[in-house]
């Protein structure tokens, strides 16, 4: 059932109501949710300039709640006065604090909710620098794939051009987050330089985790970028079949395209011996189990270790078959947890300490029945990230930013969610690459603190 008009008189516990207005104009974390406290109910009717709607179907039935008439709990709140009172010298009338300790002002949830918002453009700018730079580097992918397979000595001078571009944006944290998003975003479908561009960024990232001075890091993500090359010797057919190939064909497939690729590598003057090492041995495990040759952990390279283990990861998440992907962290837990004998340790456990528990780009359950999408990873508390919260009562231009470690202990993310089990609506709003534009020019803060001053 739709949401039906509510008068505020009518209000109660276990309604599961909406606030049509701003998202500034209430102390609430998002526009539509259930009534659950004395408190709640209290904030509610001092509301204005707002509309009240109910939806029947998703509120607890009348009589449910028998102590809705109770007052608020106010233990947790110190220096809280009693409503409709002025402070007395009675000592009882305010809650004592350590006479110690500075008496800080409450916080105002809505100018907080407009720090958010700040903090949000912020991210929103780095998301829009990072996303331009990463289109251009993608055209560019394009090219070099090209240019290798052809043996043309350019394409490794624009492959060098596009890890040092990588590089210079991960030296940036926040812009590293960003690049983050943009690549949880890509579609299972995309093509083959994407992924590549995946590996290498994951990959650069872990080189410069474990202390890679930058030409290291830059001969490892040069043959992250290339590990899969030699795919291209097979047809358009036969890679769209790697999600259902046979045992046998697997292991050929798994032999054959290494060889291929250090065949195209190795046509061109220069290329580093170490990136070559990547590509030929990204398949091979540390217990032997791996292709073409069967190398154990001393015969791989530290370069080919971290590869394989971020290669694997992407698989994890971009399978061939959608319905077989794993979301983030369920990629992460399976390295974590099943990969100890075949991928080395300390690059998982590096790869995880970057992703965070919820990568940048996880789309995620609330604790208080809503969506969202990871932003940014909170590295203090890596279960309480930034989340943009997706809710059909609030204006696109107006997303709903939840900070979960300046958030109450009780919202909290319940699990992640598969892309495919989310309507396409619901994916679109939440995707980073249209997130890029989700602002208007104006400074939608900005103008929030204006009107809000006007109001005092």
């Amino acid at each position: 059932m739709a949401f039906v008009p509510l008068h505020a008189t009518a209000l109660r516990l276990g309604l599961y109501i909406k606030i049509e207005g701003s998202w500034f104009s209430h102390p609430f974390p998002t526009n539509s949710f259930k009534i659950e406290s004395a408190k709640d109910l209290e904030t509610l009717h001092g509301l204005t300039k707002v509309k009240l709607y109910f939806d029947p179907d998703r509120s607890d039935p009348e009589g449910v709640h028998s102590d809705h008439t109770k007052e608020p709990d106010r233990k947790r709140i110190q220096g809280t006065v009693e409503p409709d009172k002025e402070p007395s010298n009675e000592s009882e009338s305010i809650t004592p604090i350590d006479s110690s300790e500075e008496e800080a002002a409450p916080e105002d949830p809505i100018q907080r909710k407009v720090a958010q918002h700040q903090a949000f453009q912020v991210y929103q700018e780095h998301l829009q620098a990072v996303g331009g730079q990463f289109q251009e580097v993608v055209q560019e992918a394009k090219q070099v794939m090209q240019d290798v397979i052809s043996g043309r000595p350019r394409g490794l001078r624009t492959a060098q051009k596009i890890v040092g571009e990588l590089y210079e944006i991960l030296d940036i944290t926040d812009n590293s987050r960003a690049l983050l998003n943009l690549i949880g975003s890509n579609e299972p479908n995309e093509e083959i330089f994407l992924h590549a561009l995946n590996v290498c960024s994951l990959s650069l990232m872990v080189g410069q985790d474990l202390g890679f001075s930058r030409e290291d890091a830059e001969k490892l993500a040069l043959g992250a970028l290339f590990h899969d090359v030699g795919e291209l010797k097979f047809s358009a057919e036969q890679l769209l079949r790697k999600g259902s190939m046979s045992a046998f064909e697997r292991k050929n497939f798994l032999s054959t395209h290494p060889k291929y690729g250090v065949e195209m590598a190795e046509k061109l003057p220069n290329f580093p011996y170490e990136a070559i090492d990547v590509i030929r041995q990204h398949h091979e495990r540390l217990n032997g189990s791996g292709f073409p040759a069967g190398k154990k952990d001393a015969q791989i390279s530290m370069f080919a270790k971290i590869v394989m283990v971020v290669d694997e990861y992407d698989e994890l998440c971009h399978h061939p078959d959608p319905a077989k992907s794993l979301i983030p962290s369920e990629a992460l837990s399976y390295l974590y947890v099943k990969c100890r004998h075949t991928l080395w340790h300390d690059a998982v456990v590096s790869l995880i300490s970057q992703l965070g528990v919820y990568p940048p780009g996880s789309l995620v359950n609330l604790s208080n029945q809503k969506i969202g999408i990871v932003t940014s990873v909170n590295l203090a508390n890596r279960l309480r990230p930034v989340i943009l919260v997706y809710d059909e009562s609030t204006s696109p231009n107006e997303p709903i930013i939840l900070n979960l470690s300046e958030e109450d202990e009780t919202l909290s993310i319940v699990s992640a969610i598969r892309p495919v089990d989310l309507s396409p609506r619901i994916r679109e709003c939440l995707n980073p690459r249209r997130i890029i534009s989700y602002f208007p020019s104006v400074s939608l803060a900005e103008s929030r603190v204006g009107a809000l001053n006007s109001m005092a």
